[in-house]
């Protein structure tokens, strides 16, 4: 296993730059090419953690998206009411398809932790062959990647 989990920025720094150059080679080379500054990554609050993971696994060659569950505030006969999202209690926070596997991924950080509803959603993915990960941060979820993937980072 490579040394990706104590180092984990730099390498998902320079997956990023590798994708903007496949992208954009023109742009990336009038950019500085891989000395160019990108915003840092953290993985210390959930929008942080969220992106850091979505990032890592597309630029490994999977497919990630963000769902939003909570619902919105909007215009309804008239009166402004909260309506609820159509996703079910539990959702995941984040989708994804790695090596052709369903994978869903919870985040929580510091001291949260999963509701009834979120462990009922990791029984249901699990039940159905799915893969289902709680991630607190990013070294754990790089360590959790490997072990069900067998790939590091390149």
């Amino acid at each position: 296993m490579e040394q990706v989990t104590t180092d984990w920025k730099k390498q998902l720094k320079y997956l990023h730059l590798r994708d903007i150059e496949k992208r954009y080679p023109d742009a990336f080379r009038l950019s500085g090419g891989y000395k160019q500054r990108l915003k840092p990554y953290k993985d210390t609050t959930a929008n942080g953690l969220t992106k850091c993971i979505i990032d890592f696994i597309r630029y490994n060659g999977g497919d990630a998206q963000r769902i939003n569950t909570t619902g919105i505030y909007r215009k309804v006969n008239g009166q402004m009411k909260w309506t609820h999202s159509g996703m079910r209690r539990g959702t995941a926070d984040i989708h994804a398809i790695i090596k052709g596997k369903a994978v869903s991924i919870e985040i929580k950080i510091g001291k949260d932790r999963m509701s009834e509803f979120q462990h009922k959603e990791r029984e249901r993915i699990e039940k159905a062959g799915g893969l289902y990960f709680m991630a607190k941060d990013m070294p754990d979820f790089i360590k959790w990647y490997q072990s069900n993937f067998e790939i590091g980072v390149h």
